[in-house]
């Protein structure tokens, strides 16, 4: 008996079962990737985040200007603008013998550096994104601007009002 066969080496069958597995990849792939189209959905709206550097050279911290552009110094991709900057001296604790306990002691040169971005972005579920980066308390950012660089942590992210 001579079965049938279309295009040489494929029978009905098989074409079936091959467009059926197709179908189940196909809708798979939606339902993992199609989960952002709540996250495209979301409103743009004014977010702010602060960066704090440690131990960043006084000459260092006094350059960023309100109103100038930061930018991630990694990439070079755009963070947003600055708009508020505050400097504190940088403390080490020292063990002092003579009173047998720990002090803070300032650091001559050295400064720690507040620094607040603002820019435009979404929230999602997950995490907010300010000017196309994903900004999350913790994480580490390279910052940079026009006479200064230096790598921070993200202490707070702001809600725009």
């Amino acid at each position: 008996m001579k079965s049938r066969k279309l295009f040489g080496i494929f029978n009905i069958v098989d074409i079936i079962l091959i467009l059926a597995v197709a179908a189940v990849g196909i809708v798979g792939a939606k339902m993992l990737l199609g989960g952002g189209e709540a996250d495209t959905a979301a409103e743009e709206k004014t977010y702010s985040y602060v960066v704090m550097g440690q131990e960043v050279l006084e000459e260092t911290a006094n350059f960023p200007v309100i109103g100038g552009n930061a930018y991630n110094s990694s990439t070079s991709a755009y963070l947003g603008t600055v708009t508020e900057m505050k400097t504190e001296p940088f403390t080490e604790i020292v063990y002092d013998r003579g009173s047998s306990s720990y002090q803070k002691v300032p650091v001559e040169g050295y400064s720690n550096i507040y620094l607040t971005i603002e820019g435009t972005g979404t929230e999602t579920e997950k995490d907010i994104t300010v000017n196309g980066t994903t900004v999350k308390v913790g994480m580490e950012l390279n910052v940079k601007g026009k006479g200064y660089a230096y790598k921070g942590i993200v202490v707070e992210v702001r809600d725009g009002e």
